[in-house]
């Protein structure tokens, strides 16, 4: 009676799955790129860093480029209305620029005359 006692007592055997080996993949373990991850921290740090060095140094070099071309448009608009007031103020005056010139150079050579005439623009 014992025995039955123990045995209805006893939980019931599980029975073992197989094992299903059909979609099974084996993994294969190469020491050299074990070796080259475990070493390699510093070196992709490093490529980290230089490569965040080169997009700083792009972003600066078009940030330079923007403001030189921007100076430069400023200046060339600067220029135009300064010679839109001086054809303006030069054709309302019929007899020349004599009023504004401030100093006036004659330079001559054999076969040229060249005359330099400073003249005070305001805007």
């Amino acid at each position: 009676m014992d025995e039955e006692e123990n045995s209805v007592n006893r939980p019931a055997k599980k029975r073992k799955k197989t094992k299903n080996r059909q979609t099974k993949v084996e993994v294969k373990f190469d020491e050299n790129e074990r070796t080259e991850f475990l070493t390699g921290f510093r070196k992709r740090r490093n490529q980290r860093k230089e490569k965040a060095k080169q997009d700083n140094e792009r972003l600066l070099k078009e940030a330079r480029a923007r403001i030189k071309r921007k100076a430069k448009e400023e200046k060339k608009k600067k220029l135009e209305e300064i010679m839109e007031s001086f054809d303006k103020i030069s054709k309302e005056n019929k007899d020349g620029l004599s009023q504004f010139e401030t100093e006036k150079q004659v330079f001559e050579d054999d076969s040229t005359t060249v005359t330099v005439a400073a003249i005070e623009l305001t805007t």
